[in-house]
């Protein structure tokens, strides 16, 4: 057994340069293998081996792993916990793991920020690793990353069941002197754990914050009061439906899920109904989204009159 593969067993294909350097491996080598494309380096001093993970979140649980290797007493906090307890993220940087240990004052290093463990900070354990509980990363990465980032992984861990809209609510009180506490009081009255998905936390933040009035997972029957379709979104007392399109679910369900989609929403429209998709592009382009959902009332309107 050479030294790399033993190095690669230590803990689950990650493993740092002091490790390698027991085992008499040097820079050099390090270095070289890294070039060959051997082992990966995932920051200062720590290495992985084998195939980098697909996802953004599975690259950011290698290295935190790697990191709580280098630094047993390390907790995982903010986004990095968020991730740990395997909750979507949106908007927030997945390069840099947040860290909580008992030192004096934050600072950063390669590939992590460390800050400040509170000896009473509540302690469990995930696959990753320790973290702090789901309702104290949720509302870190509010303080750290804004409401819409917070939103999206708050709306899946209520819909999960992995908290509570009053766990959230005591985590907020309890961080009621922080300079952006207000950036989690806007978390606390935008979730909702009816949302299925990031995509559609953010078309819901974005809207609601725009001013309209959504009512979400919205159920349309027709005249016999037979259930036609669930929608994402119906825009309050008029004949508007929103929808949020990821592709994902045609993707999966091959060209059947297409066709009975565009079966479903030819009955939605032949009922009266005014149907607006909308994709990441268009949530990426605020205003032109805004326009499509005023056009669609003003259509909605129109058909009524």
């Amino acid at each position: 057994m050479d030294e790399l593969t033993l190095l690669a067993q230590l803990h689950d294909g990650v493993f740092t340069t002091a490790e390698a350097v027991r085992l008499g491996v040097c820079g050099e080598v390090l270095m070289r293998s890294v070039r060959a494309g051997h082992i990966r380096r995932l920051a200062r001093g720590l290495y992985a081996i084998g195939a980098c993970p697909e996802s953004p979140e599975d690259r950011h649980r290698e290295l935190c792993r790697a990191l709580r290797v280098e630094y047993p007493d390390a907790v995982l906090g903010g986004r990095s916990a968020v991730v740990a307890h395997g909750l979507p993220v949106w908007g927030v940087p997945l390069a840099s793991a947040l860290l909580l240990r008992p030192v004096e004052r934050q600072v950063r290093r390669s590939g992590a920020t460390v800050r400040l463990l509170s000896p009473v900070t509540t302690v469990v354990g995930t696959p990753t690793g320790s973290a702090t509980t789901p309702a104290s990363a949720l509302v870190q990465v509010a303080l750290d990353h804004g409401c819409p980032a917070a939103v999206v992984s708050a709306d899946a861990a209520l819909h999960r069941g992995l908290v509570s809209t009053e766990d959230l609510a005591v985590e907020v009180s309890e961080r009621g002197g922080h300079r952006h506490v207000q950036r989690a009081v806007a978390m606390l009255a935008f979730v909702d754990g009816t949302s299925e998905s990031p995509g559609e936390s953010r078309l819901r933040v974005a809207l609601t914050a725009a001013g309209f009035d959504l009512e979400p997972q919205f159920d349309v029957r027709d005249v016999d009061g037979d259930l036609v379709g669930r929608a994402d979104f119906r825009v309050a007392g008029t004949r508007v439906l929103v929808e949020f399109d990821g592709l994902v679910k045609y993707t999966d369900g091959g060209p059947e899920a297409l066709v009975r989609e565009k079966r479903r929403e030819d009955r939605l429209r032949a009922l009266g109904w005014v149907v607006v998709r909308v994709t990441w592009a268009e949530l990426a382009d605020p205003p032109r989204l805004f326009a499509a959902v005023r056009r669609a009332m003003a259509l909605a309107a129109s058909l009524a009159a």
